[in-house]
């Protein structure tokens, strides 16, 4: 490390979770919402509605990302398959075999839609270890 490493402040964490947000909510309406049964969509939908709102800080957003997560890997997981390939030309002594994972269309809208969620859940959890630190900091230099 050289040492001249800046690290993301608060408020720039808090403006890249906006903005993840905005872009979560049209994945979760767009890739998610149509794909779930209706007992499934009520968390998602609530999701969409707080982010719409700009309440992406309140403590059950994680708690919903985290519940739709779970689905979603499960879906993609479920509808991805893995085709064996082998390739033997006429000049090839050794054939050479390997493995393609093939998905649907289903899958690759999940897939984009858990990339967000997950860059988004990611970014809150910052956010509060990062106020955690500050927190214990604080505490710390109270008890000194």
């Amino acid at each position: 490390m050289s040492g001249l490493e800046t690290y993301p402040t608060l408020e720039d964490l808090a403006a890249e979770a906006l903005s993840t947000a905005r872009i979560a909510a049209i994945a979760i309406r767009e890739d998610v919402l149509h794909r779930l049964a209706p007992q499934e969509r009520t968390g998602p939908e609530l999701l969409v509605r707080m982010f719409g709102a700009r309440e992406i800080f309140a403590p059950q957003v994680l708690d919903h990302l985290n519940a739709l997560e779970t689905p979603l890997v499960e879906r993609i997981t479920e509808c991805t398959f893995v085709v064996d390939r082998a390739e033997a030309g006429e000049g090839n002594v050794s054939p050479v075999f390997w493995q393609e994972a093939r998905t649907t269309e289903e899958v690759d809208g999940l897939s984009k839609a858990l990339a967000v969620i997950l860059e988004l859940k990611f970014l809150l959890e910052a956010i509060q270890d990062r106020l955690a630190a500050e927190a214990a900091i604080e505490a710390l230099r109270q008890a000194l």
